[in-house]
């Protein structure tokens, strides 16, 4: 193999691997009007406040943390209050719309 040819070798192989972990990274498709649906069912505003910026805990309207960081979190919380939500009890399609509902919701709002 040439030191010419390894190059582009090389670039062929991110051209087809960068997508593959980039879109392990992003949310998948998230339904705002389910995850408020979720947000609730799951008692989220018992500890965030019905808007996710008026409870005792981590104000979470508007979130600005990306999906994978805020799946970890929800999976296995650093906070000794908040209980961890593993799979079995919020699935990953559940947690992308309850993701959407957060974004959705702009900090201080009228309500």
């Amino acid at each position: 193999m040439s030191a010419r040819l390894l190059p582009r070798i090389v670039s062929v192989g991110l051209l087809f691997l960068c997508p593959l972990f980039f879109s392990g990274c992003s949310a998948p498709p998230g339904n705002a009007a389910d995850g408020k649906k979720w947000y609730v069912m799951n008692n989220c505003q018992a500890c965030h406040g019905v808007h996710g910026d008026d409870g005792q805990a981590v104000k979470i309207a508007g979130i600005g943390m990306g999906f994978g960081r805020f799946i970890r979190k929800l999976r296995t919380a650093d906070a000794p209050i908040m209980p961890p939500f593993p799979e079995s009890k919020i699935s990953e399609q559940d947690a992308a719309d309850i993701y959407a509902y957060l974004q959705s919701i702009t900090p201080g709002q009228a309500r």
